[in-house]
């Protein structure tokens, strides 16, 4: 049996490469995504094209250790210059505090440097956030706004779920001012090489 053929650039299969539809985007505050290790290998996963589009981008894998403790260190060192996005218990509305998160503020002492998201399905999720206390300690944010999620090939266990890429592109559109429409057309560009659920 042959090999699929991948392109080197998006490590798509060259029938279903999205190289077409990249369009990149110039983020001022760093997005870094805390990818749960068996995500790596989900071809449905949208961290991946959530890293063509922007320009400002670490994904740390949940198993990589040496990357996962230097995040935990930096969290740890200055807790403030992060922003998680996680709903729990004491995280506050994104939409109330986002002024205080965009690019305009940064050069101050509580400026916020780094975008923290993580990517996993929500169960995963759950387990990776209550697993290690240096990520509670960091101020979070959930969603007020009932965003409608548009990945119809992937189901999602909580209602009003939305995926890795689309909470990244509701948040940098408005902490960095930028358009987000690259990123939904790359994620249609992906959705439609597969069937729908």
């Amino acid at each position: 049996m042959s090999k699929r053929v991948m392109c080197n650039k998006c490590e798509y299969p060259h029938k279903t490469c999205v190289c077409s539809a990249v369009s990149q985007i110039k983020n001022k505050i760093e997005v870094i995504v805390l990818q749960d290790k068996n995500e790596v290998s989900n071809a449905k996963n949208t961290a991946r094209l959530v890293a063509l589009c922007l320009t400002d981008i670490s994904i740390i894998k949940s198993d990589d250790i040496a990357r996962l403790t230097q995040l935990e260190n930096s969290c740890l060192s200055d807790p403030r210059s992060f922003a998680l996005f996680f709903p729990c218990n004491n995280s506050r509305a994104f939409e109330h505090h986002f002024p205080n998160l965009q690019n305009n503020n940064l050069g101050t002492s509580t400026a916020v440097k780094h975008l923290l998201f993580v990517d996993a399905t929500w169960r995963k999720a759950k387990r990776l956030y209550f697993s290690h206390e240096w990520l509670q300690s960091l101020p979070s944010f959930h969603f007020n706004e009932q965003l409608e999620g548009m990945y119809r090939i992937r189901k999602t266990s909580i209602n009003n779920g939305i995926s890795t890429l689309e909470a990244v592109a509701y948040v940098v559109s408005k902490t960095d001012d930028i358009p987000s429409t690259p990123l939904y057309d790359l994620f249609e560009k992906m959705q439609s090489f597969w069937p729908s659920n």
